[in-house]
């Protein structure tokens, strides 16, 4: 096995690692593999001798879930904190906590932190204003190496502070240093240097993120596995990355990014539970626990919008000397200021760290306000197709917005489509309400119908097929104003809720259903029903899958069934128009049987009806084909 620093020894079992606790020796778990063994080793001898048995900060306590408690008792004893024992079962008892305030490290193994335990933990947590972090890993092993650093941890460092910025939305990337303006700098400079603390701010999931040239890529062995161990065939390769197989990008893993902290503001970066995103181990976070960071701070679920507001607020509060926990904290408040309930963010990392010395010249940046929106005083006297129209009217203006900050020619030709049948509609509704005729109705139905294949034609007519801009679109003149309980998301299992919305312009009512790790599901008119949507639990490369939609007895309109791969820069898959029928219809949709990618693949169904539109979202493993058990190679 590879030497590992003065202060540090290998251990084989957790016995043996609290024995060299009373040695007064810090205890990394030996890997299986030697790779790993190898790549922790050469990381702790860049940090410093180690310490044993520190002075605990007030209050700050170490929380094990219920079956994990012979890791949380090592690490309490390594850091001198109080250890106690939390069943998540028990967290409505309002003693299942402890007291108020303070700080606690969660310790447990990633595979029982999903997220239908993370989030009424960190609720509960939040109510009693608790900081959280936690520890874990993919196995012991990686769990002891993450508490090694922690015992190593640089010292809160005096300023100036300087946090590099990824942004992988528009390629650049910036150099933010507290009380100076930002430093553009490059990907390639700032992936050569060590920092205090790296941003990503990127598209991308739990396993993958853009950066333009380079992708980050979650994979930590020689090859990906699925959730039972065998490898992935077309999986990721440290070489090759399964989300650009023609080697376009380069491949980079979090475990190479040499910095403290690092951030990761990627839908759903932090996903632990193994069946929450798609199933293999290829992991951006857990592989970045295994790297240079001590401590990983990202966005926990695929639901929220970020708009770079996020990584500057974090290095605003970095670079004031503000805890890694109430960092994460000021991004949950942040998060719940813009409408989303309960946690946004998640630590994996000691809530107590501090990466700077306080500096009382920074004030951090607040979170941002909701933008208000004007009502519009006489929308309760209109109704009928007035309403109709005043909600298509709406949707365009969303999508019109949207094309000013991010240019879109093909949807922008969309968009003016649908405003001239709209407008032709409104014409003859007008005319109607001055000299009434019987044929004005059938007239609007006919623009009607027209627009709503302008709106299904937005999902292949587009490269990226917009459908996050229409859901946002959708709902950028509405407010929520309830929440209800629904069931649990059909792939990922995770806890969803019912959301209501109104709108202050008197637009129809909406109802919107998401879940936190696979986004949003259902968005749609109150005037319109969510469909009943069966779907096959994989799909195979190049074989058809059959989508099966019901309609009620009084659906009627337009209805669009769309296969797209989860990268938005590969196009489509598949698509089918039909016209709405009630009753149960097949829909057979192929993914091409090469150049694909083994992702978590997107399925969407755009239900168009009298200048109304509901907007339907699942989720679907692209898997290789199964072996057959004749043949060896």
């Amino acid at each position: 096995m590879p030497r590992l620093p003065n202060g540090y020894h290998w251990a084989s079992t957790l016995t043996a690692a609290a024995r060299l606790l009373d040695e007064a020796t810090v205890p990394v778990l030996r890997p299986e593999d030697t790779g790993r063994a190898e790549r922790w080793a050469d990381i702790l001898h860049t940090y410093p001798t180690p310490g044993l048995f520190p002075s605990a900060p007030p209050h700050a306590d170490v929380v094990s879930l219920t079956g994990h408690e012979d890791l949380g008792e090592l690490v309490a004893r390594a850091l001198s904190r109080p250890h106690h024992v939390l069943d998540p079962a028990r967290l409505q008892n309002a003693a299942a906590l402890g007291p108020d305030g303070g700080s606690v490290l969660v310790v447990a193994r990633s595979h029982a932190l999903t997220l239908s335990v993370l989030k009424p933990l960190l609720d509960a947590l939040a109510r009693q204003n608790t900081l959280a972090g936690f520890l874990t890993g993919r196995d012991d092993a990686a769990i002891t190496f993450a508490a090694a650093k922690l015992l190593a941890a640089h010292p809160a460092q005096a300023g100036p502070a300087s946090t590099a910025l990824l942004d992988g939305t528009t390629g650049l990337t910036h150099v933010l240093t507290s009380r100076h303006s930002d430093q553009r700098s490059t990907l390639n400079d700032v992936l050569a240097s060590t920092w205090g603390s790296l941003l990503v701010d990127a598209h991308g999931s739990a396993a993958h993120a853009s950066l333009g040239s380079v992708t980050l890529c979650g994979l930590s062995g020689p090859a990906e596995h699925g959730p039972d161990g065998t490898l992935l065939a077309g999986g990721c390769t440290p070489t090759t990355c399964k989300t650009d197989p023609a080697g376009r990008t380069r491949p980079l893993a979090p475990h190479d990014l040499r910095t403290r902290v690092l951030g990761l503001f990627v839908c759903n970066a932090i996903t632990l539970g193994k069946a929450e995103q798609y199933p293999s181990d290829v992991s951006l976070a857990l592989d970045a626990v295994e790297g240079h960071p001590h401590a990983v701070l990202g966005l926990l679920r695929g639901d929220l919008d970020t708009n770079g507001h996020e990584p500057r607020l974090t290095a605003a509060s970095l670079h004031s000397g503000a805890r890694l926990g109430q960092i994460a904290a000021l991004l949950d408040a942040d998060g719940h200021r813009r409408g989303i309930r309960g946690p946004s963010a998640i630590l994996l990392g000691d809530p107590e760290h501090q990466l700077h010395q306080p500096d009382t010249a920074i004030t951090a940046p607040t979170p941002a306000a909701p933008a208000s929106v004007q009502p519009l005083g006489d929308a309760e006297a209109l109704r009928g197709w007035r309403v109709r129209l005043n909600d298509a009217e709406a949707l365009e203006h969303g999508l019109f917005a949207s094309l000013a900050r991010r240019p879109d020619p093909d949807l922008s030709a969309c968009a003016e489509e649908m405003t001239s049948y709209r407008q032709t509609a409104l014409e003859t509704l007008l005319a109607a309400a001055r000299t009434p005729d019987r044929g004005w109705e059938e007239r609007v139905e006919e623009q009607s119908l027209q627009w709503g294949h302008v709106v299904l034609g937005i999902l292949s007519r587009t490269r990226g097929g917009a459908f996050s801009r229409q859901l946002t679109a959708a709902r950028a003149h509405h407010r929520t104003t309830s929440w209800a309980p629904a069931s649990a998301c059909g792939y990922c299992r995770a806890p969803r809720e019912f959301e209501h919305l109104t709108s202050p312009l008197g637009l129809s009512d909406r109802r919107a259903l998401r879940c936190p790790k696979c986004g949003p599901a259902l968005s749609l008119p109150l005037t319109l029903h969510p469909l009943d949507i069966t779907v096959p639990p994989a799909l195979r490369p190049g074989q058809p899958a059959e989508i099966h939609v019901t309609f009620p007895e009084q659906a009627r309109g337009l209805v669009a069934v769309h296969l797209r791969p989860r990268s938005t820069r590969r196009g489509s898959y598949d698509h089918a128009d039909r016209t709405v029928a009630p009753g149960r219809h097949t829909i057979t949709l192929t993914p091409p049987s090469t150049d694909t990618s083994l992702e978590l693949d997107r399925l969407w169904v755009v239900h168009a009806d009298r200048f109304h539109v509901a907007y339907h979202q699942q989720r679907l493993p692209l898997l290789p084909h199964a072996r057959t058990t004749g043949h060896q190679q």
